[in-house]
């Protein structure tokens, strides 16, 4: 028998004698026996572990939140609040508006606001977060000035983003060859072998991040305005992959004065590349 590198964690062998499956030289590594044993007894070979980085996925959401002791405000100057928007936005419009809650839509995304906190979600952010984080300065300072709220309790950053596989059962095979929940595979709870969803939070007295990886088909819908006379009246479409979910916020309060939501932004955004990159091993 002669032993073949591969690559450098995985070795091959090639028999010359006909009993040679059974024998290997004394100075054989435990790993090349441990490959040997389970190629002879027909069980799957090891996964090594797949280095990924941010930038393998794509951007699918974007939504920043405030929230702050509840705003009485709110019940007298909704009104105003709109109209200031509608000079900072796009085809801004009401969506729904009730006392406690109202949301709104524009091209540049959508808003909402209650008593006691306020968002911006896009569903077509640019990367680095600097125009979405542009558009949540001008409706977070609205908000922030008339409804007289001067102390944030919370404000968080989420990033939603995706990388796709031609199928669930290859998504949960990405998932399992990242290696972060250090689990052997064997089945659990009669449901499956492997989990498809991993999450991790990680929180100090100033600051928190959760971190959620899942393997899954999303859906997404859209209804067709019928002004539009086309033939089709909704858009379908579904979408299976790798999502990877990091919500970043503050635990401490934060001071509206002291606080810049177009800096803070992207600021924050450049560290969840650098510390997820970090734990997907790329």
């Amino acid at each position: 028998m002669r032993l073949e590198k591969a690559s450098p964690l995985v070795y091959s062998y090639q028999s010359t004698r006909p009993d040679a499956e059974n024998q290997l030289p004394k100075n054989a590594s435990r790993s090349c026996r441990k490959l040997k044993k389970q190629i002879v007894f027909g069980l799957d070979p090891p996964i090594m572990p797949t280095t990924l980085s941010f930038a393998d996925f794509s951007m699918s959401r974007a939504a920043s939140e405030l929230r702050y002791d509840n705003a009485y405000l709110i019940y007298d100057r909704t009104g105003q609040v709109i109209q200031e928007a509608r000079g900072h936005f796009t085809n801004f419009k009401v969506t729904s508006a009730t006392p406690n809650e109202s949301t709104f839509l524009s091209d540049e995304g959508s808003f909402g606001l209650q008593l006691g906190s306020c968002r911006f979600i896009s569903d077509k952010a640019d990367a680095s977060l600097e125009s979405f984080g542009s558009s949540c300065k001008r409706y977070f300072d609205i908000v922030a000035e008339l409804l007289d709220i001067r102390m944030f309790t919370r404000v968080g950053l989420r990033v939603i983003t995706k990388k796709t596989t031609k199928d669930k059962e290859e998504a949960k095979a990405l998932l399992r060859s990242l290696h972060l929940a250090n689990l052997p595979s064997t089945m659990r709870f009669g449901a499956s072998e492997d989990p498809e969803e991993i999450m991790f939070r990680w929180e100090s007295s100033q600051i928190g991040a959760l971190i959620r990886l899942k393997a899954e088909t999303t859906t997404v819908d859209v209804i067709l305005p019928p002004e539009l006379e086309l033939s089709m009246s909704n858009i379908h479409r579904s979408v299976t992959g790798l999502t990877l979910d990091v919500d970043y916020y503050t635990v401490a309060p934060v001071e509206r004065s002291q606080w810049d939501a177009t800096a803070w932004i992207t600021q924050s955004m450049r560290f969840i590349k650098k510390e997820t990159t970090s734990i997907l091993g790329g």
